[in-house]
């Protein structure tokens, strides 16, 4: 079981009052919020809780009643559920994501943007084979290629809950039939299964990697 949740906080803003929001959410999430500078990630912030808010009470889960634990680097999980659930949240640009599954699992959105370098941030950052698969890309592609990588990696290392210590250059992501899959050391890791996951606007791509229950 899985359940995906995406919101645009420009509708967010038409609907509720930063004040209607905040007010229902845990400490934790408070916290994190008043140390944000700018408005926009303050929403962003909450729009995630909200997501996994309104996600539990879709699976009967009382909200009020779960406590957010953290694990090792700093992973989210649910305490206090009456039923066995994982989630996990992310955003970028107006976005928020959340999903809710029944085995660990991790989300990444990413907003694609002209403004970055991205070529140097894959030679930085990615997998030999990973870079090789943008530079042959066709020049229209190639920014959206490397999205779709770097969402999928980040939702495999949040699922796998470690984090950064998870170098992303010591693992790589194939898309051969458009079927995202993972490899360390030239093993398929077939533990986890990822996926991408289509967001209404166009400028996002997004993914998210499960812990296999087989």
């Amino acid at each position: 079981m899985k359940k995906v949740y995406f919101i645009d906080i420009n509708n967010m803003k038409k609907t509720f009052s930063f004040e209607e929001i905040y007010s229902k959410v845990p400490l934790y999430r408070k916290n994190k919020v008043d140390k944000l500078k700018f408005e926009d990630d303050k929403w962003l912030s909450l729009a995630a809780e909200y997501l996994l808010m309104k996600g539990l009470e879709e699976l009967n889960v009382d909200y009020s009643k779960i406590e957010i634990g953290f694990v090792e680097n700093n992973k989210p999980i649910l305490k206090n559920c009456p039923q066995e659930l994982y989630f996990n949240l992310s955003h970028s640009g107006d976005m928020a994501m959340c999903i809710i599954a029944d085995s660990e699992v991790g989300c990444d959105i990413q907003k694609m943007t002209d403004k970055e370098d991205y070529i140097k941030i894959a030679q930085r950052f990615f997998h030999p084979e990973e870079i090789q698969m943008i530079e042959n890309a066709r020049e229209d592609e190639k920014r959206e290629l490397f999205y779709r990588i770097w969402a999928l990696k980040e939702s495999f290392i949040k699922a796998t809950g470690k984090g950064f210590r998870t170098p992303l250059k010591d693992f790589r992501v194939s898309l051969k039939n458009d079927k995202p899959q993972v490899f360390i050391n030239d093993k398929l890791e077939n533990i986890y299964q990822l996926e991408e996951i289509k967001v209404g606007n166009s400028e996002y791509k997004s993914a998210i990697c499960i812990l296999n229950q087989n």
